[in-house]
């Protein structure tokens, strides 16, 4: 009953911020440079028919009557349709999240799977030589940009040693696991030095607890003190770590779908904003913004599921 408590409250503070976004998404149409019905109807368009598209598309409309029917279409699900395809703007959706998710899957657990040894090597072998070396390369890997990261592992690693994929998506099911081996690398590889520090740093606090010294004196050691004791009370910051890392997480997407030619989200942004698709560009922006809301309510229900001490005001 208290983690359904805790669910409501968590809920109860984030429309305001839903509400934000919703302002922020709808305001980018007076945002952005130029007139939209000049570019719904086109650069060689007559006033008169860029007099018409602007009635069609209600934009002579006051702007609570325009805010008001653009929420009413969001509650039916309606995102608009492209102005360079008409295709809607749910059917690009569904047709790219999938590709867009399997990248963020893959990045996360790339990203684990490169912050966990390391994790535990600064935390219980911290003055060692294999923890010095490991802190100096998380100091520069955490200075890396994603796109040069992503063009280095397609020069060594696609193009050089011809071992993986490195633009689009191959044919088949395995053909789609190997094309999204170098860009989850490219993703984890970011994450990891927020993730390897937070989690050592945890994991030093838990190390010097009372409990987990008491526990060592009586003898318990191994996995059974790492599960036990260990990893469900160092995990909170970093998962913790993970919510506030989901903009940048998602920005990272973005760049990395461009930098291998992947057909998702992210690329379907750029190419809407450089063609000035402003429903596409409208619509991805409130799903990010949406993802960035959910990420973060995600790790705030596993913090509380790890920690039930968890209180938000």
């Amino acid at each position: 009953m208290n983690g359904w408590r805790l669910l409501g409250r968590r809920l109860l503070q984030v429309l305001p911020v839903l509400g934000l976004l919703l302002v922020v998404v709808f305001a980018l149409e007076g945002l952005l440079p130029g007139d939209t019905a000049r570019a719904f109807a086109g650069p060689r368009a007559t006033e008169a028919r860029v007099a018409q598209v602007r009635a069609e598309l209600g934009l002579d409309q006051p702007v609570t009557t325009r805010f008001s029917t653009y929420i009413g279409h969001l509650a039916r699900g309606d995102l608009g349709e492209s102005n360079r395809s008409d295709i809607p703007v749910t059917q690009l959706i569904g047709e790219r999240a999938g590709v867009t998710l399997s990248l963020l899957s893959g990045g996360l657990i790339a990203g684990v799977l490169i912050a966990g040894p390391a994790a535990l090597v600064l935390a219980r072998r911290p003055r060692s030589r294999l923890a010095w070396m490991l802190d100096r390369i998380l100091s520069v890997a955490i200075n890396l940009p994603s796109f040069w990261v992503g063009l280095t592992l397609a020069t060594v690693i696609g193009l050089r040693l011809g071992a993986l994929p490195v633009g689009g998506l191959a044919p088949g099911f395995a053909g789609h696991l190997r094309s999204y081996v170098l860009p989850s690398v490219t993703i984890g590889i970011s994450l990891a030095p927020f993730m390897a520090r937070s989690a050592a740093t945890s994991l030093r606090d838990v190390l010097a607890a009372d409990h987990v010294v008491t526990a060592r004196s009586v003898g318990a050691s191994g996995s059974f003190l790492f599960r036990r004791h260990m990893l469900r009370n160092a995990l909170p910051p970093t998962v913790t770590l993970l919510g506030f890392q989901a903009g940048a997480l998602l920005f990272g997407t973005v760049v990395v779908e461009q930098t291998f030619a992947l057909p998702g989200l992210g690329a379907a942004m750029i190419t809407a904003a450089a063609q000035r698709d402003f429903p596409v560009v409208q619509g991805l922006t409130l799903l990010f913004g949406l993802g960035i809301i959910l990420f973060n309510l995600l790790s705030d229900l596993a913090v509380a599921m790890l920690d039930p001490r968890t209180r938000w005001a």
